[in-house]
């Protein structure tokens, strides 16, 4: 007698009624893309001196991540995709990583005398991890005139791309590296759909104009 295994739909409903069993499968197939992408990002941010080699790991990303995702799994829109989701789940922890990281640097830096810093902008870890849900993200065609992926020899050059600010940067890489949707990466970065494109055409300018000058 074959048994049939269970679909993503109901592995899902399971995760979310508190199976960590179904979540663990569901997530399994996309945690090597996880670590590249954290590898990827880390050593960005390292060289932008944003967190130190002391600060975090590939593998401390994706593991909270995870526990992110855990927690947060009942806010994940029906419209974004498990593998998508995940990618903008560990872009966003590991902005906040750095933020807290930059915060007790500064705090070790400062008398024990000096005044008491403001209060954090999140009271609670609920809203700290709330997510910003983009009205559009459903509304547009995942088809745009001029959203050509940059050829596979520029998104080669991690240099190039390493040159570009943080959000233009992790846009380019969720859209042509990870193949995000467009509102996906919208999603993923907090931003509109019209945002995101803009910004997805001037970073594939900058990167085209950099390898242009280097010919």
């Amino acid at each position: 007698m074959t048994t049939t295994s269970p679909s993503q739909e109901t592995l899902w409903q399971a995760a979310l009624d508190g199976d960590r069993a179904a979540f663990n499968r569901l997530v399994e197939p996309h945690l090597n893309e996880l670590l590249r992408a954290a590898r990827r990002d880390i050593g960005y941010h390292r060289f932008m001196k944003d967190l130190l080699p002391a600060d975090l790991t590939p593998e401390e990303l994706v593991g909270e991540t995870l526990v992110r995702a855990w927690y947060s799994r009942r806010e994940k829109p029906e419209a974004v995709r498990l593998r998508a989701w995940l990618l903008g789940t560990q872009h966003r922890v590991l902005q906040k990583l750095i933020e807290r990281e930059k915060t007790n640097r500064a705090l070790w830096a400062v008398s024990l005398e000096a005044p008491l810093p403001p209060e954090p902008l999140y009271d609670d870890e609920e809203s700290f991890w709330e997510w910003y849900q983009p009205d559009d993200i459903t509304k547009w065609e995942d088809v745009f005139p001029d959203d050509v992926p940059l050829p596979d020899e520029q998104l080669a050059d991690e240099e190039a791309i390493d040159r570009l600010a943080t959000v233009p940067r992790q846009a380019l890489l969720l859209r042509d590296v990870h193949k995000l949707t467009i509102p996906e990466v919208a999603y993923a970065l907090q931003l509109s759909v019209a945002e995101t494109v803009t910004i997805l055409r001037e970073a594939r300018e900058q990167v085209r104009a950099g390898r242009q000058a280097e010919d």
